[in-house]
């Protein structure tokens, strides 16, 4: 089963209940290259994640033109995911595509909340479609065990909320279908404002909330907005944080 072992890398970070998100996240062209063999993924290897604590990368993916099979060099058309296994519980991936197609980019959201911590190998099933003759020709499926690893650990032993400083968390669920929460942690009263914008920078939201010390959240609530990548800041009294997240629909 090592004739499609590119096509099966490439492939690795598209989940079973693919959702199309295209055009919602751009893929790093500049950074990400095709280093010579078919397809490039980039990170090559997933950031840890931490039990409880929501997980959310941004992962290119470079599709593959051909491969060799028996010395004969092979097209592809493109390739369809049907199941990743043994995925960390509590992640999901979303993907810009639900099939990769030849000399194109990608990019891939993963997200959720780790609830288990180990080793997680991921064990993916793959159908190729290749072209041969002019025709699109759909080959066997693929099980292949990937050497990409995704580990999570264990649970800090440091409490998040003895901090000193301001924090901002993750945005969780992203991407969001209406209701989003951004959390921030405050070691004293507060005043933190919440501005939400599109990606021309038009402001699509505001809000102010008075906070006493500890843990809070924005429950924003975007259900008019269409689909697509907005970015959101995060200000107290004397700092701001800023990121994005995703509208999925």
């Amino acid at each position: 089963m090592k004739i499609f072992t590119g096509l099966v890398t490439l492939a690795l970070f598209t989940s079973i209940s693919m959702v199309e998100v295209s055009g919602q996240c751009e893929p790093d062209t500049v950074n990400c290259k095709d280093t010579g063999a078919p397809g490039q993924i980039c990170p090559r290897n997933l950031p840890d994640g931490t039990v409880n604590v929501p997980y959310d990368e941004s992962i290119t993916v470079l599709a593959p033109p051909n491969f060799e099979y028996q010395g004969i060099l092979i097209d592809v058309a493109y390739i369809i995911v049907d199941s990743v296994l043994n995925l960390p519980p509590g992640i999901e991936y979303w993907a810009s595509a639900e099939q990769f197609y030849p000399d194109s980019a990608y990019c891939i959201q993963v997200f959720g909340t780790p609830e288990e911590e180990g080793e997680f190998q991921l064990a993916i099933y793959v159908t190729p479609f290749v072209s041969y003759l002019n025709n699109i020709i759909q080959g066997d499926q693929i099980v292949n065990d990937t050497s990409v690893v995704m580990t999570v650990n264990g649970p800090s032993s440091i409490d998040p909320f003895a901090a000193e400083e301001f924090q901002v968390f993750p945005v969780f669920p992203n991407p969001f279908l209406e209701v989003a929460k951004l959390g921030f942690y405050s070691p004293s009263g507060d005043e933190v404002n919440l501005k939400v914008f599109n990606i021309l920078g038009e402001m699509m939201h505001e809000e102010t909330i008075e906070v006493s010390p500890g843990e809070h959240y924005f429950r924003f609530d975007g259900n008019k907005l269409q689909a697509g990548t907005y970015f959101y800041r995060i200000t107290n009294n004397s700092q701001f944080y800023t990121g994005k997240f995703i509208k999925s629909r």
